[in-house]
């Protein structure tokens, strides 16, 4: 009888012993596993970026910490600059506009389909077109961006964007090529506002802020 009670025993414990078995398999593989999360994390790691030149182009739309920049309604405006390819010469059309209302401030970004910049201008004029013909648009002041491309007539087309009120720039138009300049055409709201302007290269890019007037 004593003896059937030990084999009875043993068979149960038997079951117990294997069971902590695999329990302990089980406890080991999280560890394993984070170790290699952990081995991957570092591997893909970025490396430190390369020391900037300080004569490289700025290729960033950077905003201003504050609606304070200076600005004023004077003439502005830049010289060529040559992005990191160079282009084909007279190459242009194309522009591209995007535009979006900060705190106390308008920007205009007019996107090039160059890697670097022509010579360019921006001042307060009349609202017409490169031959002097007038534009549909809306503003009270109009600000005419001149683009020296040198390109040739065909495939420029006109684009337009506009922005509700409050925006100061009430809207935007390209206007065409004539002689080799490429412009375009901000509508202002309120009169002559202060604004700020300058070029960006790879890709070719000019910035327009305007603030309010006033």
């Amino acid at each position: 009888m004593r003896q059937r009670r030990r084999i009875a025993a043993l068979l149960v414990a038997g079951p117990l012993l294997l069971s902590a078995g695999c329990s302990g398999g089980d406890d080991e593989e999280p560890s394993a596993s984070s170790s290699s999360s952990s081995s991957a994390a570092t591997t893909t790691s970025p490396s430190p970026s390369p020391p900037t030149s300080t004569g490289a182009a700025p290729t960033d739309e950077e905003l201003p910490g504050d609606a304070s920049f200076p600005a004023d309604t004077s003439d502005d405006g830049g010289p060529a600059q040559a992005g990191s390819d160079p282009d084909p010469a007279g190459q242009g059309g194309g522009l591209g506009i995007r535009l979006a209302t900060h705190d106390g401030y308008d920007r205009l970004v007019i996107d090039l389909n160059t890697n670097g910049v022509p010579a360019w201008t921006v001042r307060y004029t009349e609202a017409s077109g490169p031959g002097g013909g007038p534009v549909d648009i809306d503003g009270d002041a109009f600000l005419r961006l001149s683009l020296q491309t040198g390109a040739q007539p065909g495939g420029q087309g006109s684009s337009r964007a506009t922005l509700g009120p409050p925006g100061t720039i009430a809207g935007v138009v390209t206007t065409g090529l004539f002689e080799g300049v490429e412009e375009v055409l901000i509508g202002v709201r309120g009169g002559e506002a202060p604004f700020r302007a300058f070029a960006l290269t790879d890709p070719g890019r000019i910035v327009i802020d305007v603030k309010p007037a006033g």
